[in-house]
């Protein structure tokens, strides 16, 4: 018998996908690139990010994400990265299940990650939420399980055995638990800000992960947004060397130093917002995908720009979800392990590096993180 499930949340008049149905069936790339983790599984170098906003800022219609997740599976993408935060793990699900059940992929052949949220840091939370993500994604295992932010907050209730949340469930700042409307300057001027849970480390939080590999909820465990001195407290906490840090980086934000950190550890990093644009992006910040190295990388090798910028995390050793709703750049994404920078270019990008950051939370979290 299926788990009752909430209505998809979204933007009711917002973005309107395509029928993904109507996307052609296509093989994956034969040439799509596979790095191996320190554990012997592997990671697609491009998979699908799966944010469409938070409750307050979504701009798509409920079901996009169902539709977006059929058209990527469909066209021959592989790799899903999601998150309990993004409030859409039921439409992911119900998109795998529907398309495993056609009998043209299988379980198996998806990579397939999520995300402890920051509510669910104490021990004795870990575990709960991630059954709560293997219901709404309708898998036994997530391939990959990250600590989406090294920043605890106070728990926030939640239906354990009902597919989705409810339209009243918030855990960005957990307002309904505190009572506090959210204001970033007044918590920079009060802090800790109230949904700030200053009672776990991320040690107890990541030895409640590696309870959930032994437990076979999760083949692999990492953590998000880690600088370079938090990894290494991390590391110095446990003989369970993360598989995956992923962070934001692109062009505008190479993370050389944490890249080398991650090499000289035996871990996996992976880049979000790789093309240095999406929902954090104000109108008058620089883009990535209008600097004149790129375009004329991309001039002289008949491709885009967001093409040349995915080729060049590939090359040095980095896989990436990028997130379109679009089935022509989602397409694109995938042929990217079809050609190859040159060296030259390669050098060319390193010289653009401005260690800028678009996500920035101190204007959300109250946190100088990247500080």
């Amino acid at each position: 018998m299926s788990a009752p499930a909430h209505p998809y949340g979204g933007l009711v008049g917002g973005f309107k996908q395509v029928d993904g149905s109507t996307v052609e069936i296509t093989a994956p790339p034969e040439d799509m690139p596979y790095f191996t983790l320190n554990n012997g599984h592997k990671v697609p170098a491009i998979g699908t990010g799966t944010f469409t906003g938070t409750r307050a800022t979504s701009k798509a219609e409920p079901g996009t994400m169902y539709e977006t997740t059929k058209m990527w599976l469909r066209m021959g993408g592989r790799g899903i990265d999601a998150a309990s935060n993004y409030l859409n793990e039921d439409e992911i699900g119900d998109a795998m299940e529907d398309c495993i059940n056609e009998g043209w992929i299988t379980r198996d052949d998806i990579f397939v990650s999520s995300k402890l949220n920051n509510p669910y840091h104490q021990p004795e939370h870990v575990r709960p939420i991630l059954e709560k993500t293997l219901l709404d994604l309708k898998v036994d295992q997530v391939d990959m399980y990250l600590m989406h932010w090294p920043t605890a907050f106070k728990y926030v209730p939640y239906d354990a055995n009902t597919r989705g949340f409810p339209l009243d469930y918030e855990p960005d700042c957990c307002t309904g638990v505190t009572g506090v409307q959210w204001d970033p300057e007044l918590f920079q001027q009060d802090w800790p800000p109230p949904h700030l849970d200053m009672n776990v480390t991320i040690h107890q939080t990541w030895q409640a992960m590696v309870e959930c590999v032994e437990a076979g909820l999760v083949k692999s465990i990492g953590v998000c947004n880690f600088k370079v001195s938090l990894l290494h407290e991390l590391l110095k906490g446990t003989d369970y060397v993360p598989q995956i840090v992923q962070c934001e980086s692109h062009p505008y934000c190479q993370q050389t130093g944490l890249i080398q950190m991650c090499k000289q550890n035996g871990i996996q990093f992976q880049a979000y917002s790789p093309l240095g644009y999406g929902e954090f992006k104000s109108d008058d910040e620089v883009s990535v995908l209008e600097n004149p190295v790129v375009t004329r990388i991309a001039e002289k090798h008949g491709k885009s720009t967001a093409q040349v910028v995915l080729r060049w995390h590939i090359q040095r050793g980095v896989p990436t979800p990028p997130f379109s709703l679009y089935e022509n750049e989602m397409r694109q994404n995938l042929s990217v392990g079809s050609w190859a920078l040159e060296d030259s270019d390669m050098e060319d990008m390193k010289s653009i590096d401005k260690d800028f950051h678009y996500l920035r939370p101190e204007s959300w979290y109250g946190l100088p993180l990247w500080s």
